[in-house]
């Protein structure tokens, strides 16, 4: 027999969304170029593409996210790998981006530096959704890691 109050409470799988801020403050105009290319990845990524003569479009790119733990693949005194994926943080699907947002004037007024007018911060915020939903069979209990 159908229980109708489980079907009340489970309306189907769902697709998870994860959002980030980052705030980037360049020191010198180097870091400066590096914080605009940033920008311009994500804008340019998010965006539709068109197909050749302009006829069809085709979706944008398709972001693969990760927590990474340690900066190189270098081991550890204790023996872990450093550059992996992190076991205690979740694990993300691939995603669609689904907005993608910069505050050029964070601190509330327009400042640029003298030597090419670079801002003096930028504020990024970004969301991104999964495309696929987690399902019972995506975690595996015997893996060392967190799992979806």
């Amino acid at each position: 027999a159908i229980n109708p109050n489980l079907e009340l409470l489970f309306s189907g799988p769902s697709l998870r969304s994860f959002s980030y801020n980052f705030r980037f403050t360049p020191r010198e105009k180097d870091e400066a170029k590096e914080i605009r290319d940033i920008i311009k990845v994500f804008k340019k990524g998010m965006a539709p593409r068109r197909t050749q003569g302009n006829v069809f479009l085709n979706v944008p790119y398709v972001w693969q996210l990760e927590y990474i733990r340690g900066g190189s693949d270098a081991t550890t005194a204790r023996g872990d790998t450093r550059g992996t994926q992190h076991p205690y943080l979740n694990k993300i699907k691939p995603c669609a981006l689904k907005s993608f947002n910069v505050n050029y004037m964070p601190d509330g007024s327009y400042m640029t530096y003298a030597d090419g007018g670079s801002m003096t911060s930028y504020q990024v915020s970004m969301e991104f959704g999964e495309l696929e939903p987690i399902y019972n069979q995506d975690i595996d209990m015997a893996s060392n890691d967190m799992g979806y």
